[in-house]
């Protein structure tokens, strides 16, 4: 099944906390990987982009939400304070996306987007 992760990321946050969460949400994409799944694992797509002045955010939210609406057949939320992680959740949900447990979450040590 083609599963899409969401989840904190940060992008206002220090450098190191947004590393902390791409680790956990790809602590989760493996699991799934594991357990033969598609993964597309936006943290890890687009990790740095906050940094390029030449993309904005609108830009990889909106490719975030592309894979959603044109790939994704479930998604996985990884818990944490997010208000884009809740905007790609209400999405999925609206698509009629299956919703997966989260593997490895209770491992996941997540600092929301503040």
């Amino acid at each position: 099944m083609r599963v899409f992760v969401s989840g904190p990321y940060g992008d206002h946050n220090p450098p190191e906390i947004i590393e902390r969460n791409v680790m956990a949400a790809d602590r989760v994409s493996r699991e799934l990987m594991v357990q033969e799944h598609e993964v597309y694992c936006p943290h890890k797509m687009s990790w740095g982009w906050e940094r390029d002045a030449r993309i904005t955010r609108r830009q990889y939210l909106e490719l975030d939400m592309s894979f959603l609406l044109h790939w994704a057949e479930a998604f996985v939320r990884i818990p944490g304070r997010s208000p884009g992680a809740d905007a790609e959740t209400a999405m999925a949900k609206d698509l009629g996306l299956l919703e997966l447990p989260c593997p490895e979450c209770w491992r996941a040590e997540l600092i929301g987007s503040g």
